[in-house]
């Protein structure tokens, strides 16, 4: 083994013909060699220059070696300072005195200065691996530190967000009941002014009150929307065991006006159980068949309900004869107030895309749209039962 170059060592010993041996040798192998002759000496080198091993004599005037070495370890500036022994003591008490002492090995003088080279080179090396673990070490700590203060900033995030939520709740519960009051008053005596002066008013007028009426209307519906949306998270249920055909059955009872009005054909195939929330599953079929009828261009909307596995996923596909959806705005009608058309062309808020793709994304899976022949094709998915939600 080759010691790091210009590794510094040194030697404290009072007798100089051992110096003079080892110092010569340890300089020849590329080494920097300090040198002290006794331990008090020894002691104050090591702490000025802080050297990477020391050889160190046991038997030397004032302090011995193991009180010399016993001071080191005492001090954290040299403590990690490896230090072998030289002696020519051969007692095994002795030995073990050195170790207890604080040395990490020991050569029996005379000694010969290729074992002092192997043993010093081994030693050193091994120091360098320490000071790698240690590096390692102090590294991984800072890495634990720094994502312990990661997790508490997400916590308080994630605390910051749902009081958020919290506070959004409120605010939907005020949209919910203190505006839509106001609004439906508005609207009644709208109405009501109209029933009453009925042959008083003149054709503008009526045109004005059928204005407010439908502008009060909208609002509520958008009041509603927003509530919807809002409760998403906030009024979710557990995940459980879900027929799908039975949150589709709950979507047509709330659509049954509008299928009759329409003459909606439907064709539903085979549907699956998956893990969900039945009345958030029933939402997004009820946005989708809703707009399936609303944006046909063909009397009556035929509209297909199927599903397909995909391993681990449930594809659940909803489609139409209707308008279709240009390519370049296939990503955009899922955001919130998205409109392609005009109020006059067809009535809507813009938000109940927006309200299926949050429900499916708290479900684990995606929502899409791709042109089909004459219309358009809805697919969203669903994890199937046993398998694991996002």
């Amino acid at each position: 083994m080759i010691a790091a170059p210009q590794s510094t060592v040194l030697i404290v010993d009072d007798t100089p013909a051992n110096v003079r041996v080892l110092a010569e040798y340890l300089d020849g192998h590329g080494f920097l060699v300090t040198v002290a002759q006794d331990g008090e000496e020894g002691l104050e080198r090591a702490r000025y220059s802080v050297p990477d091993l020391i050889l160190m004599d046991v038997m030397m005037p004032g302090w011995d070696g193991f009180e010399t070495c016993r001071r080191l370890k005492a001090d954290p500036l040299t403590a990690g300072i490896p230090v072998i022994f030289m002696t020519a003591l051969s007692d095994i008490g002795d030995k073990v005195h050195a170790y207890e002492a604080g040395g990490v090995d020991y050569v029996t003088k005379p000694f010969h200065a290729e074992e002092v080279l192997a043993r010093v080179n081994t030693h050193l090396s091994l120091r360098s691996m320490q000071r790698q673990l240690e590096a390692q070490n102090q590294a991984l700590q800072r890495e634990v530190r720094e994502r312990q203060r990661a997790e508490q900033v997400l916590a308080e995030r994630s605390r910051e967000l749902a009081r958020s939520n919290a506070e959004l709740e409120r605010m939907a519960y005020i949209a919910s009941h203190d505006l839509q009051e106001p609004l439906r008053m508005v609207a009644s005596y709208v109405q009501l002014l109209e029933r009453r002066y009925v042959g008083q008013l003149d054709a503008d007028a009526h045109e004005f009150i059928g204005f407010a009426v439908d502008g009060a209307k909208r609002m509520q519906a958008l009041i509603d929307d927003l509530l919807t949306i809002s409760r998403v998270d906030t009024k979710a249920r557990p995940l459980q065991l879900v027929r799908l055909r039975d949150a589709l059955d709950a979507a047509l009872r709330s659509l049954r006006i509008a299928i009759d009005e329409s003459g909606a054909q439907l064709t539903i195939g085979e549907l699956p159980e998956v893990n969900g929330d039945a009345p958030q599953l029933t939402q997004v079929f009820q946005n989708l068949l809703s707009n399936a009828i609303k944006f046909c261009r063909q009397t009556p909307p035929r509209i297909e309900i199927s599903a397909q596995r995909d391993q681990g996923m449930w594809r659940v596909a909803v489609r139409d004869n209707g308008i279709g959806v240009p390519a370049e705005f296939r990503d955009r009608i899922f955001g919130m107030f998205q409109r392609l058309h005009g109020q006059r062309e067809y009535a809507g808020t813009g938000i109940g895309l927006a309200i299926c793709q949050k429900i499916v994304e708290r479900h684990g899976g995606v929502i899409w749209v791709e042109n089909a022949e004459g219309g358009s094709r809805f697919v969203f998915t669903v994890p199937a039962c046993g398998e694991e939600t996002a």
